[in-house]
């Protein structure tokens, strides 16, 4: 470990700033072992404590110590980046750049060269020399403090890592699953959409709608005319001739209901063989395919997809 002697001066305040601390240090311990000790002398009168009295007393407790020593240590950073901000700003009126190593902070043993400096530190006494180099220049010659709450196994931190990237792979693996199933359901719905238009629309269809029509209105005028004609009261000598033409009637009634029949068959026939028709029913029988294949693959991960809709074949 390579050493550096500073001027008497310099030692002087590097002592009275570890004197500092030192005071500073012992509060913080002290307010600590008060918090126990008004604890003690509050709290506990019986003999016996269940479990849950016993949690709720540490539970307080440690609030209070916790609140404690965040305070005490933010006062000390604030305090030691006010005594670097004054080395600094000397230094620039002095013309001078400080380039800090913060590695060397970490380092075992220039801190076990602190603490045994530190013990050595008497009250009246002469201020002996810390003599080793705070600063490290190059690589560290020891180990660094270990940093809590981070894993230092590598095989540990290697199964993290491989965990992590599988979690990301499987959530934007569903991402890409949510938005092709939407895609699908979508498409799926704006075929229904078509075919129903198509149903509806056409020049073929509109026509054969019409004459359905048509054939509906002559149905029920001729009905209307043979019940009117059959409930009519007629003359004695044109009896014959009344019984025929209701018959006539009632034969033409006949005819238009098998008319009517015939064309909704055609109708529906043209519709079903229309090769517009036969494409999209052959389309949506294919998304259906799809969406059941996603939805399993989504059950077979684990994955519940939310709104679903189950695909039926038309």
């Amino acid at each position: 470990m390579s050493e550096h002697v500073l001027r008497p001066e310099h030692n002087e305040a590097l002592v009275e700033y570890i004197r500092f601390q030192r005071r500073k240090r012992d509060t913080c311990v002290a307010e600590v072992a008060a918090e126990f000790k008004e604890l003690k002398e509050s709290r506990l009168f019986e003999d016996s404590y269940t479990r849950e009295d016993v949690e709720a007393l540490i539970d307080g407790l440690l609030a209070v110590v916790r609140g404690t020593m965040k305070r005490d240590m933010q006062t000390s950073m604030n305090s030691s980046v006010l005594l670097l901000k004054q080395v600094l700003e000397q230094a620039e009126k002095a013309g001078i750049s400080i380039v800090t190593d913060y590695a060397a902070t970490e380092d075992r043993a220039l801190l076990d060269a602190v603490a045994a400096w530190e013990s050595s530190i008497g009250a009246g006494t002469v201020a002996p020399q810390l003599k080793a180099r705070a600063a490290l220049g190059g690589a560290r010659a020891s180990a660094p403090l270990a940093v809590i709450g981070h894993a230092t196994d590598p095989q540990l931190v290697a199964e993290v890592q491989e965990l992590r990237s599988e979690n990301a792979s499987l959530a934007d693996r569903f991402q890409k699953l949510q938005v092709q199933c939407t895609s699908i359901l979508t498409e799926k719905t704006e075929l229904k959409a078509q075919v129903e238009s198509m149903s509806r629309g056409g020049e073929e269809v509109v026509m054969l709608n019409e004459q359905v029509l048509r054939l509906q209105e002559e149905l029920a005028q001729a009905r209307e005319a043979a019940a009117s004609q059959q409930t009519a009261e007629a003359p004695t000598s044109g009896v014959e001739a009344l019984l025929e033409e209701l018959r006539v009637s009632q034969q033409m009634v006949a005819e238009l209901s098998s008319k009517l029949d015939d064309a909704n068959s055609e109708l529906l026939a043209k519709l079903e063989k229309s090769k517009p028709f036969l494409n999209l029913r052959s389309m949506l029988n294919k998304k259906n395919v799809i969406v059941r294949d996603l939805r399993e693959l989504l059950k077979a991960n684990g994955i519940e997809a939310a709104n679903d809709v189950v695909a039926t074949e038309e």
